[in-house]
């Protein structure tokens, strides 16, 4: 039997990864892989998810030095976002997993309050739906889960420069594949250098 209406979770993450530099960043991706396998997403939404959490820490990183990427599941969809350090998530509500350590930039809170449009503790967020599983993992679990798979993990950079390598690998042969299927002119496209 597939339930259509997984989880209503709350709205506290069952996972925060704090960030201090880029190395982060890159282990951020890898265990975004992870949640998303861990939540059935099919193989290219866990590339899509890995490489949007990549670009929302990368992004965080840039404008607060440090900040948390916390994943969330609300409305059936799968939240990530990143958020200032000092935003407060305690360890009861989801699982805290300290990367390295990092300094908070001076200019980081004076860029926040640019973007008056969001909220400046919460500026970079991905939203994905979840797919349709036979069994709903209840919040707890899926806390306590990716809490077991990050003990046995490993959490190498360079494992996780394998993994990206294999995906764009397999997406370009995806792509040769489709492009021989369905030959057409090739276009021949304007060089913008012309003049």
């Amino acid at each position: 039997m597939l339930v259509k209406d997984g989880p209503t979770m709350t709205m506290s993450p069952f996972l925060t990864l704090c960030l201090g530099g880029k190395k982060d960043a890159v282990l951020a991706r890898q265990r975004a892989r992870r949640v998303a396998s861990l939540l059935n997403f099919d193989a290219h939404e866990q590339i899509c998810i890995a490489a949007g959490t990549f670009v929302i820490a990368s992004q965080a990183l840039v404008l607060f030095g440090k900040a948390k990427i916390c994943f969330q599941i609300k409305n059936q969809h799968l939240h990530i976002f990143a958020q200032e350090p000092d935003s407060q998530v305690s360890p009861e509500e989801g699982s805290v997993v300290r990367l390295h350590g990092g300094t908070v930039e001076p200019t980081a809170r004076r860029l926040a309050g640019l973007f008056p449009m969001v909220d400046p503790k919460s500026l970079f967020r991905m939203t994905k739906p979840l797919p349709v599983r036979e069994l709903a993992a209840e919040e707890v679990e899926l806390g306590w889960l990716v809490k077991q798979v990050e003990k046995t993990a490993c959490n190498s950079v360079f494992d996780e420069i394998i993994k990206q390598n294999q995906e764009i690998l397999a997406l370009l042969h995806e792509l040769r594949i489709f492009q021989l299927k369905n030959p057409q002119k090739e276009e021949k496209l304007p060089n913008p250098h012309a003049a």
